[in-house]
C-alpha cells in the first residue's frame, strides 16, 4: 500500500505578486517609465526588444518553477514518486497523440492541400468550350497550363512523401498509430508516382495533339482519325514509359486502410474509386507491348476496321444463343469509332410487300439473297428454308465457325468486308445495366432497368399495342419493320452509357463482360490471332471443344418455327453414364422440354425444335426416340392429350397443331399435322472431330416431350473417366448427372450431381482414393 503524502513538507502554491500582472482579459502595460525630461511617457512597444524581455522572463519563472517541483518531488515518499510518474507517462502519450494530429493537419494543410489544388486547377484548366468538344483536351495552350500544374502537384507531392517518410516526430507517432502511418505513406507513395506518370501523359499528349485534336474537332467526320502510326507510336511508347510507374502504385495500394485518417470525404471517394484499378491497369499495362500490332489493328491504325454488332434474341433460340435479328456496324478509323446504327436485318433480306409492308430497303442486297439462297453444305441437309441469310448464319454452336459464315455473307451481301463478330444476348445488358444504373430511352420516354429489361424488350418486340406504340414514334408503317427499332435504340443507348462511365465503374464493367464470356452471354470473335488468344486466355472464345481425349456431350438446339415460343420452353437434361471395366463409357440420356404457353407468342404456336446432340468420335448409337419421322401420326383436331402410346408427348387437352412456317423439303411437315417418333433421323455430323445424333422434335403449346438417347463412347484417356459437359448459351440447362464406374466400389460407385448450368462448360471427373470414389466438377472456358 502507498504511505499517505506527508502534507508537512509541502510547499505552499505560487500565487502572482504585486509585480505581476493578473490577465483580465484587457492587454496591460508596466508602469510609465521616466522620459528624457524627468516626465513620465508612454511605454512604445518594441518588438524586437519585448519579445527578448519576454523571453528572459519566462525563463526565470521557468527556472523557478522547476525548483519547486523538484523540491516538492525530493519530498513523495517512493510509491507517490511512482505515481506520480505513470500519470506523467500517461499524459506525455496523449501529448504525442495530439502532436501527431497537429502535425498531420499541417503537413496535410500544406501538402496535400496544395497538391490538390494544383491538380484541381489542372482540371479547371479544360472546363467550359463548347459541349461536346473534346479536342479542348488537346489545345496545347491548356496541356501546357495544365502542365505546370501537375509539376507543381508533383513537387509537393514528393515533399510530403518525403516527411512521411524521414521526419522523426513522425516515426514517433507511427508507433502510435502504425496502419494510419503506412497508409500515408503507401498514399505518399502513390501520388508521386501519378503525378510523375501524368507529367509524362501530359507532354505526350502535347506532342500528338496536332492528330489527334484535328480528329476530335471533326468528330462527326469518322473518317478523320484520332491516330495515326507515329503519334500510336508515342502513346504506346508512353505505355511503356509509365508501366514501373504504375506497378509501384499497384504495389503500394495493396492492403491500404483509410480508417482513420485525417482527409476529407472527397479525398477519401476519390482515393477508393482509384486503388481497385491499379492492379488491372498495372496487368494492361505489362502487356501491351506484346500486343502492339494487334491494337494497333483493332484501331484501325493506318485504315479502318469494322466489326459487326448482333444481339441475339433468346425468344427465338438458335445454336450461339438466339435469333440475330439486327447488326450494326462497329468501324474504327485510327481509333475514331463511326456513330453506331442499329439496323433491321430483315429490311435487308426479307420482302414484305404481299401483306402491305415495307419492301426491302436496298434491292441489291435483296436480289444477292435470292440469288443465293442455301446453307453452307455441312448444313444442308437439315436446313428446313429455301433462304439464308446474315440473320440465319449462326447456324452452328461453334463461335468461331458460325462467325466465320456470318463474315462471308456479309462480304457477299454487302459487298465490303467486316474483321470480327460481336454478339450479346439480354442478359448481357442486364449484367450491364447493373453497372450503370438505370437507362433512359428518350425518345420512348422509358427507363431501362436490370429488372425491367426484358419485359420492355418482349412488349415492343412481341405485343400488339407496343409494336403499335413503336409505329407511331417512329413513324414506320409495318410491323416487322416497327418491332425492332426499341430494341436498337436500347443498344445504341447501352454503347453510349458504357463509354461515358465514370472511373470507378470501369472495372465493374470490364468484370462482368469477362464473366459474360463464359457464360456465352458476350461472344466476340476477331480475325486476328493475337487478339483470339488473348480473349481466350481472360474469358471464353466460345468454341466447340474438338477433343478426343476424355468424353464429351453437348446438346444444341435451334428454334426454326418461326415464333418466339422459347421463352416459353424450359430444358431439363438426365444423363445415366455407365463405365465398364475396360473404360467404355454408355449414355442413357432423357431431354424433357416442358413448353407452357404463359403468354402471346409472336409467330406460330408448334414448337419445332432441331436438336443436336454432338459426342466423341466412334461414339456408336445404340437407340433413341422423339425424334420426328416421315410418317403422320395424328391430325387437328384428333390429336389425343396421350398423344403417343409410350406416353413421350403429354399435353393439356386440347391438343392444337396449328399452322407452321413454309418449310423447304427438309421438314415436309404441314400444319396442323403431328408426326410419328423414333430414333435420330440425322447421324452425319457438321462438325469435324465430333459425332452427332439428330433431329426435329415438335411439341404442341402446353405439352411436354420426352426425348431419349443412348450411345457407348470407347475408352478416352488415361486418368480415369472424365467428361466435359458443353452447355449452349443464351439458355439454363438443367442437368441431372448420375456416374457409375466399375473402377469405383462400395458407395463411391454411383456418383451424382445436379445443377443448372447457364451456359458455362463443366468438366465432370471420377477421382480414386482410399475411401472409395468422388465425383469433381469444375468450370471450363
Amino acid at each position: 500500500m502507498f504511505d499517505p503524502p506527508d502534507h508537512s513538507k509541502s510547499q505552499p502554491p505560487f500565487r502572482p505578486t504585486s509585480t505581476n500582472t493578473l490577465y483580465t482579459g484587457q492587454r496591460s502595460y508596466p508602469p510609465a517609465t521616466p522620459g528624457a525630461a524627468g516626465m513620465s511617457s508612454p511605454y512604445i512597444p518594441n518588438p524586437g526588444i519585448n519579445a527578448q524581455r519576454a523571453s528572459s522572463q519566462t525563463k526565470r519563472r521557468r527556472r523557478h518553477s522547476f525548483a519547486r517541483l523538484r523540491n516538492k518531488y525530493k519530498g513523495f515518499s517512493p510509491p507517490v514518486k511512482v505515481l506520480c510518474l505513470i500519470l506523467l507517462f500517461a499524459i506525455l502519450v496523449s501529448s504525442l497523440t495530439g502532436a501527431f494530429e497537429l502535425i498531420n493537419g499541417i503537413i496535410l494543410y500544406t501538402q496535400i492541400t496544395g497538391a490538390v489544388n494544383h491538380l484541381k486547377a489542372a482540371e479547371t484548366v479544360f472546363q467550359g468550350g463548347v459541349k461536346g468538344d473534346n479536342s479542348k483536351y488537346f489545345n496545347v495552350a491548356n496541356l501546357q497550363k495544365a502542365q505546370i500544374e501537375i509539376t507543381a502537384a508533383h513537387g509537393d507531392f514528393v515533399s510530403l512523401s518525403d516527411e512521411l517518410d524521414h521526419d522523426g516526430s513522425l516515426s514517433i507517432a507511427g508507433a502510435i498509430l502504425p496502419s494510419q502511418m503506412t497508409a500515408l505513406r503507401k498514399i505518399g507513395h502513390i501520388a508521386v508516382d501519378g503525378t510523375a506518370a501524368a507529367q509524362q501523359a501530359i507532354q505526350t499528349a502535347i506532342e500528338i495533339a496536332p492528330v489527334a485534336g484535328a480528329g476530335l474537332k471533326a468528330e462527326k467526320d469518322p473518317s478523320k482519325p484520332y491516330l495515326d502510326q507515329a503519334s500510336f507510336n508515342k502513346v504506346m511508347a508512353l505505355l511503356s514509359s509509365i508501366q514501373p510507374l504504375v506497378h509501384d502504385m499497384s504495389q503500394n495500394a495493396q492492403g491500404i486502410s483509410l480508417t482513420g485518417l485525417p482527409i476529407s470525404a472527397s479525398q477519401s471517394k476519390m482515393i477508393t474509386d482509384i486503388l481497385p484499378l491499379l492492379p488491372a491497369v498495372d496487368n494492361v499495362l505489362s502487356q501491351a507491348p506484346q500486343y502492339k500490332d494487334a491494337i494497333a489493328w483493332l484501331l484501325g491504325i493506318g485504315g479502318s476496321r469494322t466489326i459487326l454488332l448482333e444481339p441475339m434474341d433468346t425468344a427465338e433460340l438458335r445454336s450461339t444463343g438466339g435469333f440475330t435479328g439486327q447488326f450494326g456496324e462497329l468501324t474504327f478509323t485510327g481509333g475514331h469509332m463511326a456513330p453506331l446504327n442499329m439496323k433491321n436485318l430483315g429490311a435487308y433480306e426479307e420482302s414484305h410487300t404481299a401483306g402491305n409492308g415495307s419492301a426491302p430497303v436496298n434491292e441489291a442486297i435483296y436480289q444477292r439473297v435470292l440469288d443465293q439462297p442455301l446453307a453452307p453444305n455441312q448444313y444442308s441437309n437439315w436446313w428446313p428454308f429455301d433462304n439464308f441469310g446474315i440473320r440465319d448464319a449462326n447456324v452452328s454452336a461453334d463461335f468461331q465457325t458460325s462467325a466465320n459464315i456470318i463474315l462471308n455473307r456479309y462480304a457477299y451481301e454487302f459487298q465490303q468486308n467486316a474483321d470480327g463478330v460481336i454478339m450479346f444476348t439480354p442478359e448481357l445488358i442486364k449484367q450491364v445495366l447493373q453497372v450503370t444504373g438505370p437507362m433512359v430511352i428518350p425518345l420512348y420516354n422509358e427507363t431501362v432497368t436490370a429488372q425491367n429489361l426484358e419485359a420492355k424488350l418482349h412488349y415492343y418486340q412481341l405485343d400488339h399495342d407496343g409494336i403499335v406504340k413503336e409505329k407511331a414514334i417512329e413513324h414506320v408503317k409495318d410491323d416487322e419493320s416497327a418491332r425492332k427499332l426499341f430494341t436498337q435504340r436500347v443498344t445504341q443507348q447501352l454503347m453510349l452509357t458504357a463509354m461515358h462511365l465514370p472511373v470507378s465503374k470501369l472495372l465493374p464493367l470490364a468484370t462482368q463482360m469477362l464473366q459474360a464470356t463464359k457464360t456465352k452471354d458476350l461472344q466476340i470473335y476477331f480475325d486476328n490471332s493475337q487478339l483470339e488468344g488473348l480473349i481466350g486466355k481472360y474469358g471464353s472464345e466460345a468454341r466447340m471443344d474438338h477433343s478426343n481425349a476424355y468424353d464429351g456431350v453437348f446438346v444444341v438446339q435451334s428454334n426454326d418455327s418461326g415464333s418466339k415460343a422459347s421463352q416459353y420452353v424450359t430444358t431439363a437434361i438426365q444423363d445415366a453414364v455407365t463405365v465398364d471395366a475396360q473404360g467404355y463409357a454408355t449414355h442413357n440420356m432423357q431431354m424433357t422440354l416442358n413448353y407452357q404457353q404463359k403468354g402471346d407468342v409472336y409467330g406460330f404456336d408448334t414448337y419445332r425444335d432441331y436438336v443436336r446432340v454432338y459426342v466423341p468420335l466412334n461414339s456408336t448409337l445404340l437407340s433413341g426416340n422423339g425424334f420426328a419421322q416421315d410418317q403422320t401420326h395424328c391430325t387437328d383436331p384428333n390429336c389425343q392429350p396421350n398423344v403417343y402410346p409410350d406416353g413421350s408427348l403429354m399435353c393439356t387437352a386440347p391438343v392444337v397443331v396449328g399452322d407452321a412456317t413454309i418449310y423447304n423439303d427438309k421438314l415436309a411437315y404441314p400444319g396442323g399435322h403431328l408426326n410419328t417418333i423414333g430414333g435420330p433421323t440425322n447421324t452425319t455430323t457438321d462438325e469435324p472431330g465430333k459425332g452427332m445424333f439428330a433431329g426435329w422434335v415438335m411439341i404442341p403449346k402446353n405439352c411436354v416431350m420426352k426425348v431419349s438417347l443412348s450411345w457407348t463412347v470407347p475408352p478416352l484417356g488415361t486418368n480415369g473417366y472424365q467428361m466435359l459437359w458443353q452447355a449452349q448459351g443464351g439458355m439454363d440447362t438443367n442437368l441431372d448427372l448420375s456416374i457409375s464406374d466399375a473402377a469405383c466400389s462400395g458407395s463411391g460407385s454411383n456418383l451424382h450431381y445436379t445443377g443448372t448450368l447457364h451456359g458455362q462448360n463443366t468438366m465432370f471427373s471420377v477421382q480414386k482414393g482410399n475411401a472409395g470414389c468422388t465425383l469433381q466438377n469444375r468450370p471450363t472456358w
